[in-house]
């Protein structure tokens, strides 16, 4: 590996074999590229063995963070570039993702990025990656060790790294519907599903897409606003208005979410003499659902007036018999009438 020394040092360290620390390092890259380039170097302090040998600090052109794989290697120089090649085990995910820079360790950066470079030299030497990445001077330097780095941040890091193997969590997205029947409004106007919920993993929002259904058929919120777009704590419905409903309809809700994974991912130069390098990278790990609700039209719920001829049978022969009733009284009491008279006469 290569080595960046003091111009004064420069004779009186030529000759010994000490750990010599490269770090490359910048931001979280949104996605992985194919390659990188080296975009500049920065010599920073060694803080474990206190030898003028400096870390070399690197960025790529486009500013993502990476750290050296290969600790005995030549380390990159600016403008030299390297290839994707692979992805690194858990281990090192989990050791990219509790350092610099996607957390704070000690609150100070330059400390951040020696303990995040030694804990992945550390771990490989420990799970056979590696080929005495760290020398046994540094892993027993207790005296130079003035900041605690290593028992306080660098084997502590190496070891949760160890059980965070086979550890990463996919990107999830999950449909809670709790019936798949639209149905009437209070109000008669729209036929309606029960609010549907997302549950996302890896994802911020969540998209949706109908088919199916008539020309006014709509993705509404809580609220009854149309939209197609919701944050993942957002509940929808889906709408269709009762007038144009006429026969049993089938609808497809395609709920999709744009879910990302980390993933450390490893580049590697042409000249296999320098090193590879790992980045930490957001890759895009798309996640969907499909489900189906149906809505037929409830035609008991409108009252329609409709001729009853059998009820009207029975009501004109119930009039008929009375009115039978009536004229015969009226004629036994006309006979009897004109009878009486007859007998005063």
């Amino acid at each position: 590996m290569g080595k960046v020394k003091s111009n004064k040092l420069l004779s009186v360290f030529a000759v010994i074999g000490i750990l010599i620390l490269t770090i490359c390092f910048g931001k979280v890259s949104a996605a992985t590229p194919n390659s990188i380039n080296v975009q500049r170097a920065e010599v920073l302090s060694d803080l474990v063995t206190n030898h003028e040998y400096g870390f070399v600090y690197f960025t790529t052109t486009d500013g993502d963070s990476l750290y050296c794989l290969d600790n005995l290697k030549k380390p990159l120089t600016s403008g030299q570039s390297a290839t994707l090649t692979g992805e690194a085990d858990d281990g090192i995910l989990y050791i990219l993702q509790n350092g610099y820079p996607a957390k704070s360790i000690t609150g100070n950066d330059e400390m951040d990025k020696y303990i995040t470079q030694a804990a992945i030299w550390w771990y490989m030497d420990d799970t056979n990656q590696g080929d005495n990445q760290l020398s046994d001077e540094f892993r027993n330097a207790t005296t130079t060790d003035i900041y605690g780095l290593i028992p306080d941040y660098i084997t502590p890091l190496v070891e949760q790294a160890k059980k965070a193997k086979d550890n990463q969590v996919s990107p999830s997205l999950e449909v809670n519907v709790s019936g798949t029947e639209l149905s009437l409004t209070s109000d008669e106007q729209y036929y309606e599903s029960s609010l549907i919920s997302v549950s996302l993993s890896g994802a911020n929002t969540y998209n949706i897409s109908l088919s199916g259904g008539t020309a006014n058929t709509a993705i509404v919120d809580e609220n009854g606003n149309a939209k197609t777009t919701f944050n993942a704590n957002e509940q929808f419905k889906v709408r269709i208005p009762a007038s144009e409903l006429t026969t049993e309809t089938t609808l497809t809700i395609n709920v999709t979410a744009a879910g990302s994974i980390q993933k450390a991912q490893i580049f590697k130069p042409s000249d296999n003499a320098y090193q590879r390098v790992v980045g930490l990278y957001n890759d895009e790990s798309p996640v969907q659902k499909t489900v189906n609700l149906t809505a037929s039209p409830n035609t008991t719920s409108i009252e329609v007036d409709v001729p009853n001829t059998s009820a009207n049978i029975v009501l004109a022969s119930v009039g008929i018999g009375v009115l039978i009733i009536i004229i015969g009284v009226g004629i036994i009491l006309y006979r009897g009438n004109k009878t009486n008279l007859k007998h005063k006469n």
